[in-house]
């Protein structure tokens, strides 16, 4: 078995320990002198170290509703923040998660991501462009071979560059599931728990899955897991309505509209089985979530039951809670 790329949880809760000490105010030289020592003992040790330090530095860059604006009031509880915000890995970890595979770490770790309902520009040095959905993160090798991204998690439009300099070096998306290959292009990338989904929105891409290799053309939509292709089927024009930040619903049951919606939202939302099935039609903001089930309830025999901000149930109307 090849060893994990990542430190273990203990190792980090280790290098936290270290960390939090040499921020504590009274910290001393003696106190620097032996984290370096403990940093020198292992390779694994200074990894975690440095790993630490890369989170930070990304922490500090959150933008504010990213973090809670009263504990940022100064350096020194931002830093007490972060290092809460480690523990939570840890304390996942201890009960039977993988610490480099939660989505919180993967946003750490990547290149570029963007947190949940929140949207973001990409600019890349061929001239491409990319828009990152909600809670998405994605890695960017350019090698001087090929131009490779990762999409660790969430949806990515993207509009390939053709800057004179990268003509020769194909532009691959990759996912967990596969290899995307762009032929021109703009197309669209969704990859859900187990499942990426492609559609093509200008010129083609090429798909490559285990040993196969398929050609998806403009206007056509394909979803793959790890050990089939499914059927090309006609995309749906309104696919990439997340760009304008809209959801538009055509006689979508309620159940998918909340599993839609809730990808923009932070906390639980879920939907009573009396009304799952219930079609809703229309265009709602995925900017303002609130406001989405609102004109839902207003369409529908629904009402919104609110425990708190974020444990909202969408219910049958006539239900009392």
């Amino acid at each position: 078995m090849s060893a994990s790329p990542y430190p273990s949880s203990d190792i980090i809760e280790t290098a936290a320990s270290w960390m939090a000490r040499l921020w504590a105010e009274d910290a001393s030289p003696e106190d620097k002198q032996a984290c370096e020592h403990w940093r020198k003992q292992s390779p694994e040790h200074e990894q975690a170290w440095q790993v630490l330090i890369s989170m930070s530095e990304r922490f500090e860059r959150l933008p504010k509703h990213a973090a809670n604006s009263a504990l940022l009031t100064s350096k020194q509880n931002s830093r007490r923040q972060f290092l809460q915000w480690v523990g939570i890995f840890i304390g996942s970890a201890s009960v039977g998660f993988s610490i480099h595979k939660t989505d919180v770490w993967q946003q750490a770790m990547s290149d570029y991501s963007t947190g949940i309902g929140e949207t973001r520009e990409v600019h890349l040095a061929d001239g491409s462009h990319l828009q990152l959905n909600t809670d998405t993160a994605i890695d960017v090798v350019f090698n001087g071979k090929q131009r490779l991204i990762h999409l660790n998690q969430g949806e990515v439009f993207i509009s390939t560059g053709h800057a004179a300099e990268f003509v020769n070096q194909p532009f691959i998306l990759m996912t967990a599931q596969g290899q995307i290959e762009a032929l021109g292009t703009q197309f669209n990338v969704r990859q859900d728990a187990n499942v990426t989904e492609v559609t093509v929105i200008q010129d083609r891409v090429l798909i490559h899955h285990a040993q196969q290799q398929l050609t998806l053309n403009a206007g056509e939509r394909m979803r793959f897991n790890e050990h089939q292709l499914a059927e090309k089927v006609t995309a749906d024009p309104t696919i990439t309505s997340w760009r304008q930040h809209k959801l538009v619903a055509e006689q979508m049951p309620v159940s998918q509209f909340i599993n839609e919606l809730s990808r923009y939202r932070s906390g639980i939302l879920r939907c009573d089985d009396a009304v799952a099935d219930l079609k809703v039609s229309g265009v709602f903001p995925l900017n303002d979530t609130d406001k989405a089930l609102q004109q839902m309830a207003q369409a529908l025999p629904v009402s919104i039951h609110s425990r708190t901000r974020y444990w909202v149930t969408i219910v049958p109307r006539e239900t009392s809670l």
